[in-house]
C-alpha cells in the first residue's frame, strides 16, 4: 500500500515538472495574482476619485495645456518647416503626466470615456473635470487661479517661476544646479467648481513640467502620498497639497507629499450656475 502510494506521489510529481505543466500553472499563478494587483491598484485610485467622479457612466474630462507652435527647425536641414493646423505640442513630462493620468482613470473606469480638451477652447460647462497645467501655459488654470481665486492664499509668479501660501508664508522654488532642475514642486488643488454649482475641480500642475508630473504621480501611482491624499479627503471636503520630487535629467522622481490643508478662501459659485 506504501509502495502504491509512493508511486502515485512520483507520478504526480512527474506530471507537475513537465514543462507544460510547469508553464500553465506558472502563468495561471502570475496571472491571477496581476488580475488582483491590477483591481486592488484600481480600488486605491478610486477610492480618492469616487466622490469627483461619481458612480454613473458619464464622461470623464480632462482639461489641458495644450501648445500649438507654427513652425519646427531642422538642425540637418537648417530650414524651418510648417506644422499641420492639428497638431499640437506639451513640454515632455507635462505628456507624461497626462498619460499616466489617462491610464490611471480608465484602469480604475473601463466603461467611461476619458474626453481632453485644449484649454484654449473649453467651455466650462462640464459638472467636473481634472485640469492639469500651469497658469502659464493653460489658461483655464489661470482662471481658476488669478480671476476666480479658488485659493484665495496661493499665489503663484509664473514668470518668476515660484509660488508663495500665504497660510504659512512657505516660498516653494525648483533647485537648479547649473542649468538643470535637480528639484521641483507640484501643486494639487480639490474644491468646489467655479463654473457649475454642486460640482468640483481637479487642478494639478507645477513650478515646472516636472513639478507637473510630480503631482500626477501622486495622485495615479500606488504608493504612500495616494494613501495620504484619499486619507485627507476622506475627512475634508476640500484640499491643497504640495508635492516634492528630485528630478534625474529628464526624468522626474517619485514624489512625497510635503504639505496637505483645506481651501479656506473657496471661490463664489456664480449665481446662475446649472
Amino acid at each position: 500500500m506504501l509502495l502504491l502510494l509512493t508511486d502515485l506521489a512520483d507520478s504526480i510529481v512527474d506530471i507537475l515538472a513537465a514543462p507544460f505543466v510547469e508553464a500553465f500553472l506558472t502563468a495561471t499563478f502570475i496571472g491571477s495574482g496581476a488580475v488582483l494587483k491590477k483591481k486592488i491598484d484600481a480600488k486605491t485610485f478610486r477610492n480618492l476619485w469616487a466622490n469627483f467622479f461619481g458612480e454613473s457612466g458619464s464622461e470623464i474630462h480632462v482639461v489641458l495645456p495644450l501648445i500649438k507652435q507654427k513652425r519646427l527647425f531642422s538642425e540637418i536641414a537648417k530650414t524651418q518647416s510648417r506644422i499641420p493646423e492639428n497638431v499640437l505640442f506639451m513640454p515632455y513630462c507635462e505628456s507624461q503626466g497626462v498619460q499616466l493620468l489617462k491610464d490611471a482613470i480608465e484602469k480604475a473606469y473601463p466603461k467611461r470615456k476619458v474626453i481632453c480638451h485644449d484649454s484654449r477652447n473649453f467651455v466650462g460647462d462640464h459638472k467636473s473635470f481634472i485640469c492639469v497645467g500651469g497658469p502659464a501655459i493653460n489658461v483655464v488654470s489661470r482662471d481658476l487661479l488669478l480671476t476666480r481665486q479658488i485659493d484665495a492664499k496661493f499665489k503663484m509668479d509664473f514668470l518668476g517661476r515660484f509660488a508663495v501660501d500665504g497660510v504659512d508664508d512657505s516660498v516653494y522654488r525648483s533647485s537648479i544646479l547649473g542649468e538643470s532642475i535637480t528639484e521641483d514642486y507640484g501643486f494639487i488643488f480639490f474644491t468646489e467648481n467655479p463654473y457649475h454649482k454642486g460640482s468640483s475641480i481637479c487642478l494639478v500642475f507645477g513650478i515646472w513640467s516636472h513639478g507637473t508630473n510630480s503631482a500626477v504621480q501622486a495622485l495615479c501611482q500606488k504608493g504612500e502620498p495616494l494613501k495620504e491624499l484619499v486619507r485627507y479627503l476622506k475627512d475634508n471636503k476640500s484640499l491643497f497639497a504640495v508635492t516634492k520630487s528630485t528630478v534625474r535629467g529628464m526624468v522626474t522622481g517619485f514624489p512625497s507629499v510635503e504639505k496637505m490643508r483645506k481651501i479656506e478662501n473657496c471661490c463664489q459659485v456664480p449665481a446662475d450656475s446649472a
